[in-house]
């Protein structure tokens, strides 16, 4: 029956509650170019490559799907509800997450077998595939818009829908590389921003101060849409649904470089194996030829 007391104030409420959102092994897929320049891949069996030339090469990461991807939100959750049918709301919190993949997902390079005494103006000439890339993020403040209702009601049976769009953008806390040619790991790296290669020789130690280095960051952004049919059996309430998300994360394409030091020390300037391979010395006009440089 009507309740001739009501008024409007009646037909909306609000609510407040905890929002947890904690995605496991997500499917990421690489969304990069097909192709890309970097240095001529090197053919000759014993010779030095001088690698000063770019040539247009597949890239390793096109197509390439991470081995596990996790994503962890705690939030506040204020929704405006109106009629018991149709919710609007929001959620505040904090957000971190973690990837993992092949090193050639993350596009690693470097060079080897380099000609002369100096590396200026080399161009990366090789890719690294036989390795792994894990990065964990720091927890930053994460964002959150939507709206659900009931759109069609038959007794007990409802149909609803749901709409939500969600944004972070944490900092890239840790990354580890683990490949036989070059281990690291680095601490809140930064990473260049709009450089085209060769990176700068000065890439990676802790002299750098390029303008175009800046903090490794992950830009998320979600979409997402789901419709739910319910019925109500006195205190239970099952429901079969589909829901569909996209979502991003966007890293700005940034390439960041293995540390070390910048000057050697006992000959050497980072932990990276020599490659010797055949031969058994590399001649001192050829001091970069057997180990991987500037890898990113």
């Amino acid at each position: 029956p009507c309740d001739p007391c009501a008024t409007w104030c009646d037909a909306i409420s609000l609510r407040v509650g905890f929002y947890g959102d904690y995605v496991f092994d997500r499917v990421l897929k690489t969304d990069v170019s097909k192709m890309f320049l970097m240095g001529t891949a090197p053919t000759s069996p014993n010779n030095a490559a001088d690698s000063s030339t770019t040539a247009e090469r597949a890239n390793p990461a096109y197509g390439k799907h991470m081995h596990d991807a996790e994503w962890f939100t705690n939030a506040g959750y204020i929704a405006l509800n109106i009629w018991d049918r149709f919710d609007v709301f929001c959620t505040l919190g904090a957000t971190s997450g973690y990837f993992k993949g092949n090193s050639s997902s993350f596009n690693l390079i470097g060079l080897i077998g380099i000609s002369g005494s100096s590396l200026e103006g080399k161009y990366p000439n090789a890719n690294i595939s036989n390795g792994v890339v894990e990065l964990y993020t720091d927890t930053t403040f994460s964002w959150s818009v939507g709206a659900r209702g009931a759109l069609w009601e038959c007794g007990c049976a409802t149909l609803g829908a749901e709409f939500q769009y969600a944004q972070s953008k944490p900092r890239v806390q840790e990354l580890n590389v683990l490949s036989n040619v070059a281990q690291f790991t680095v601490h809140k790296p930064r990473g260049y921003v709009g450089q085209t290669l060769p990176l700068p020789l000065s890439a990676g130690t802790e002299t750098d101060s390029s303008d175009k280095l800046k903090n490794a960051t992950i830009n998320y952004h979600e979409w997402q849409v789901g419709a739910a049919l319910s019925y109500r059996l006195n205190m239970l309430v099952p429901y079969i649904g589909v829901q569909w998300s996209r979502a991003t994360f966007d890293a700005d394409t940034i390439q960041i470089a293995e540390p070390k030091l910048a000057s050697p020390i006992f000959n050497l300037t980072t932990w990276n194996p020599t490659l010797l391979g055949q031969a058994t010395t590399v001649d001192g006009t050829n001091k970069f030829a057997d180990s991987l440089q500037i890898v990113s």
